[in-house]
């Protein structure tokens, strides 16, 4: 990989390397101040511990119980990460923010290597897309995409060598045939359109898809030959119905992904699509694939019944180089710039409101002291885009969105994490008194108990499980009863009315302590 700096401004900065390593440093500071967010992350997080907790590395079990929506790729990496640096926010995060620098520098790599000719500035594209709203927020979330956008990046970095597909073959293990859809497909359409079948020697050598094959799938034949019914599901529940239905509740209208697109290039939209412009006129074979690469996928997941913002995440290093190419302009930099002094002018007005709840009324000067200093150096990022100077831009974004992780830090409750009210259950129960989820499961509760919470009353797909496995995992109301005779209180968590009906039914006291996001930690017990 050539990391030799773009020496038409700023060559130190520009210098690949050293970008990677600035944009690491500062994920990785910010990266244990939230505590896992509801839902994905405490899901994920908590299927990570139990593997790490069970020594079963080969079948993922949330709260108990088998859970087989995605390959175990993002699990394993922060199992290992908690492995190494304790079971908290930072060491589930690790494989995420890791996994993210391979993205940045797959990209630089990619404008080095496989797009040469187009004349990147590979530290700038690091730059560019470090500061992309969607990779700064998504990127880092403990989930499967990071996993599967660094996977394809490596692969546009490498192919059309065997090595390529290797690194689709890490794409199926961190998201399954999804992968395909963020390189085999770019490549078909631009084989299609250009009429030319040489281009199809981007799939890779015959002799790739052997090594493709042996990273690829070994963990699923397993899986599926432990497990009657298995690959009826994923064929059916996790892949055809997830695209062609709206049974995950995922519906959103064909346009959203143009919108998501738009959104989470910010600040660097209006880049973005004078590179577009200006890449597209060019018509030379890796124009189209870069095109390719960015649309294709977008064009694709637009008609799935199920849409997640996330899903755009792997077509992000595309934009970002496209972006490169389209900085210059006046018009550009003015976007940019404006895009950029925007969001300053949001942050101070709406910031306060946002981190104090929804019920709250927020003043400025309730903004925490990081949240100025992120403000400032979202300012003179405006200003450096305004002078066309891409990495200083993207250095200071990347600045203001350490300085903003750690502002919001103490309000981590009101943006979706549980750790403070786990925690508070932790000060108030008895080590013997049972915990039990009602109506709803919430995976930060086990994940930051460190042990499995036993269910009343939530959905569950239990149909990979033993009637052992399941008594310990999902309970009735009598059990309630009985626990709460045998260690005097039974905490609970769950919408509080529902949870009250259940006390009251079982000639129960209940007993609310606090509130969060809908739901209320509270115990029942006998004669109160």
């Amino acid at each position: 990989m050539s990391l030799t700096p773009d020496r038409r401004r700023g060559p130190a900065l520009e210098h690949p390397a050293l970008a990677i390593a600035l944009v690491a440093a500062g994920w990785l500071i910010a990266a244990g101040a939230l505590g896992l967010l509801e839902p994905t992350e405490t899901r994920f997080g908590e299927i990570a511990r139990e593997m790490l907790a069970s020594g079963d590395w080969l079948a993922p079990r949330l709260d108990g119980i088998h859970h087989f929506h995605k390959p175990p790729l993002a699990y394993w990496a922060a199992a290992g990460g908690m492995a190494l640096f304790g079971v908290d926010a930072f060491g589930a995060r690790l494989g995420v923010v890791l996994a993210s620098m391979v993205t940045l520098a797959a990209t630089a790599w990619a404008a080095t290597r496989r797009f040469a000719v187009l004349e990147f500035g590979a530290g700038r594209a690091v730059w560019v897309l470090g500061s992309m709203l969607l990779f700064a927020v998504v990127g880092r979330a403990l989930a499967t995409d990071p996993f599967l956008a660094a996977a394809v990046a490596v692969y546009w970095a490498l192919a059309p060598s065997a090595w390529a597909l290797g690194a689709l073959g890490v794409g199926f293990m961190a998201k399954g045939p999804v992968v395909f859809v963020h390189t085999a497909l770019p490549v078909l359409v631009t084989a299609l359109l250009s009429r030319d079948v040489r281009v199809l020697r981007w799939l890779g050598p015959r002799h790739g898809w052997w090594l493709f094959a042996a990273i690829a799938l070994p963990w699923y034949l397993m899986v599926v030959a432990t497990h009657h019914g298995l690959l009826g599901y994923f064929l059916g529940n996790q892949l055809w119905e997830r695209y062609a239905t709206t049974v995950h509740r995922r519906a959103e209208p064909p346009w959203y992904f143009v919108a998501v697109l738009l959104g989470g290039a910010l600040p660097w939209t209006g880049a973005m699509i004078a590179g577009l412009v200006r890449t597209w006129r060019e018509r030379t074979l890796e124009s189209r694939l870069l095109i390719a690469w960015l649309m294709a996928p977008l064009v694709f997941l637009s008609f799935s019944g199920s849409k997640l913002p996330a899903y755009l995440l792997p077509c992000l290093p595309a934009a970002a180089l496209l972006a490169v190419r389209g900085a210059e302009p006046r018009a550009a930099r003015a976007f940019t710039a404006i895009a950029l002094l925007a969001l300053v002018v949001v942050g101070l007005s709406t910031g306060a409101r946002q981190l104090a709840g929804p019920e709250a009324r927020g003043a400025i000067g309730s903004l925490p002291p990081l949240a100025f200093v992120s403000c400032v150096m979202v300012g003179l990022a405006g200003l450096a885009a305004a002078r066309g100077e891409v990495a200083w831009t993207g250095c200071l974004i990347s600045v203001a969105l350490v300085t903003v992780g750690l502002a919001v830090s103490p309000f981590e409750s009101t943006l979706g994490s549980p750790r403070r009210i786990t925690a508070l259950l932790m000060e108030q129960r008895a080590r013997s008194e049972p915990v039990v989820e009602i109506g709803h499961f919430n995976a930060g509760l086990p994940f930051y108990l460190r042990r499995t919470v036993p269910l009343l009353e939530v959905p569950r797909e239990p149909g990979f499980e033993d009637s052992t496995s399941l008594a310990a995992a999902i309970v009735s109301r009598d059990s309630i009863g009985a626990w709460s005779t045998r260690h005097g209180r039974v905490w609970t968590f769950g919408p509080a009315d529902h949870t009250r009906a259940i006390a009251d039914a079982a000639g129960l006291g209940y007993v609310a302590i606090a509130r969060w996001r809908g739901e209320t930690l509270g115990f029942v017990a006998a004669g109160r």
